[in-house]
């Protein structure tokens, strides 16, 4: 009984060791030292490990409800900020773009992307009043089933990301696995759609448009499989779709003004 209690104790305060290294590392060594009562006082005995990783949701929903999470520089300025994304390189770009664009980070350098020991790197140069909100970042993320693993300030202008993008998929992408048929409206970005268990599709370009189809067919990593373009008008097409197929984008080859109708979608 005292062996296991022991144990218990040990575990609990490696654990909470870990996690005020993980909030040390989002606030910085000196955010940390200024506020550390406080820090000890709020996350005394509270638990933010899921099967030994931080549950970053959690901790940093909790520094910021309790005003630790200080981002805004008080001017623009570049701020460096670099992703590791454990899997999936295109998918997973895809959607941390998608994310960073809804946080409203639109304007950014991309400095290097590159492969390194099985994982993607990622570096921006990003224009901004405040540094990246970390616990907005991971809210966005997880639409997409993917998880912030680690993050570090590395400094008042530099940051790092890492993501655990394993199980992604693109939650923005319309469903034609459930359903049989899809009735889109006007697009603002090409369709995107997420399919299953499909031969072909027949795709009708509602009456109003004026539709040169540009249809790509990815697999679940979001690499091409097959591309079909005609630059002639279609009303009606009929496409076999290719084994393996995970997503399929509808575009037109000129303008996405020619499909302003939308379109209608029916898997055989």
């Amino acid at each position: 009984m005292i062996k296991k209690l022991i144990l218990i104790i040990t575990c609990t305060v490696a654990l909470n060791a870990n996690v005020n290294t993980q909030i040390r590392d989002i606030l910085g060594p000196s955010a940390y030292n200024k506020h550390k009562n406080l820090i000890n006082y709020i996350f005394n005995g509270s638990s933010y490990s899921n099967n030994g990783q931080v549950n970053y949701l959690a901790l940093t929903s909790k520094l910021q409800s309790n005003g630790l999470l200080k981002l805004k520089y008080g001017s623009t300025k570049y701020i460096d900020v670099s992703f590791k994304i454990s899997d999936t390189p295109k998918k997973s770009l895809l959607i941390l773009k998608d994310a960073l664009n809804s946080l409203g980070h639109y304007y950014y350098l991309v400095q290097d992307a590159k492969y390194d020991n099985n994982s993607f790197i990622w570096n921006i140069k990003l224009k901004t009043e405040a540094a990246i909100n970390p616990l907005r970042l991971a809210k966005a993320l997880a639409k997409n089933n993917c998880q912030v693993s680690y993050i570090k300030r590395e400094g008042a202008y530099s940051w790092r990301y890492s993501i655990n993008s394993d199980n992604s998929n693109i939650y923005k992408a319309k469903d034609l696995t459930a359903n049989n048929q899809l009735s889109l409206k006007k697009p603002l970005k090409p369709y995107l759609i997420k399919i299953s268990n499909a031969n072909s599709l027949n795709i009708t370009s509602n009456r109003g448009n004026r539709w040169h189809p540009d249809v790509v067919f990815y697999d679940d990593d979001l690499n091409i499989i097959e591309n079909f373009k005609d630059d002639s008008l279609h009303h009606d097409l009929r496409v076999d779709v290719p084994i393996n197929t995970t997503y399929i984008k509808i575009d037109d080859l000129y303008s996405l003004a020619n499909l302003k109708r939308g379109i209608s979608i029916t898997k055989e």
